[in-house]
């Protein structure tokens, strides 16, 4: 299809040949004045409406165009949306995986630093039994008692 200014270009052409036919007419005195005029306003109107016509053309080619992208984007942006909310639920379940390994480490943690103490105390006791001990066999041995060199050293 032609552009609109290469149809503006033939219309002005075909104008300037029919006025110049007119003028001949009128001229050589085979169409009045007045039937002239009225022919090159009948005219000029019908050039109007074609231009008119074309614009609206185009105009709405435009809008087909904008409507077709505005789908296009929207198509577009539904998909991005529901992949968003898979993503968030995906994040949503991580971080209550995540939340629940934490619990579960601090418990392990708190644990095993249980655990430590109660040897830790279990030690010392044992150990306070066994010098006990000791010092109960020395004396019926009668062995002298014996100096401890470790007293500070850990």
């Amino acid at each position: 299809m032609p552009t609109l200014r290469r149809l503006a270009m033939l219309g002005a052409a075909a104008g300037t040949v029919v006025l110049a036919a007119l003028a001949a007419l009128v001229l050589m005195g085979a169409l009045p004045v007045v039937d002239a005029l009225v022919l090159v306003l009948l005219g000029g109107c019908l050039a109007a409406l074609a231009l008119l016509l074309f614009s609206v053309r185009r105009l709405d080619g435009k809008t087909q165009r904008i409507d077709t992208r505005v789908k296009k984007l929207e198509t577009n942006l539904a998909r991005v949306t529901d992949t968003l909310g898979t993503v968030s639920d995906e994040l949503a379940g991580a971080s209550r995986l995540l939340a629940e390994g934490a619990a579960r480490r601090d418990d392990d943690l708190r644990a095993v630093l249980a655990a430590l103490g109660e040897d830790r105390v279990n030690a010392m006791f044992l150990r306070n039994e066994v010098e006990a001990e000791i010092k109960e066999i020395r004396r019926i041995t009668g062995a002298p008692p014996r100096v401890r060199t470790d007293v500070g050293e850990r």
